[in-house]
């Protein structure tokens, strides 16, 4: 029985050392959220992580958001949010505005088909002074990645060439 301590001793110590390390690898679903993240950057996608719209409960989930070529004089501050329950009085179907604030209306058409292009387990679309994102809770795998990454690169330009604010008319000089 002697002869056992120290086997037993050494065997609870690796355990020790290789239980906490083996804690920390990161399992399959945090590798595959890693790579479609990494692939998105690599893209000129930027990914952050913010609460979820009301409508879809309490958590968090990424928004993918395509930058805009020119910043300057675009109307932006809106959101598509996913609601619980279609009705005929939202934007579309189960999609109505996130706040009192509307997109201007020159970029409804375009938002519409956007919509229909969108992955399943999309919670928003949000157009911020970074870019045009859609919030998704990254399920779906690869087929709804690229799904989102085709919409974005497809509907962020039409919609930034509809929501600029027009220039204001100069006088004349002379």
């Amino acid at each position: 029985m002697s002869e056992w301590v120290p086997v037993i001793i050494i065997a609870l110590v690796i355990g020790l050392v290789l239980g906490p390390v083996m804690w920390l690898k990161p399992n399959r679903r945090d590798r595959q959220l890693a790579d479609m993240r990494s692939r998105a950057a690599r893209a000129g996608i930027t990914v952050q992580i913010q609460a979820l719209p009301a409508p879809a409960g309490r958590g968090t989930a990424a928004v993918y958001s395509h930058p805009w070529r020119d910043r300057k004089g675009l109307q932006v501050g809106w959101s598509l949010q996913r609601q619980r329950v279609a009705h005929e009085l939202n934007f579309a179907g189960c999609w109505d505005w996130g706040s009192a604030r509307a997109a201007p209306q020159s970029a409804w058409h375009h938002l519409h088909q956007l919509l229909e292009k969108v992955p399943v387990d999309t919670d928003a679309v949000v157009a911020t002074d970074v870019g045009l994102g859609i919030q998704w809770r990254e399920t779906g795998g690869g087929q709804a990645f690229a799904k989102l990454l085709s919409a974005l690169a497809e509907f962020s330009p039409l919609i930034e060439g509809v929501i600029r604010k027009p220039s204001p008319a100069r006088p004349p000089v002379g």
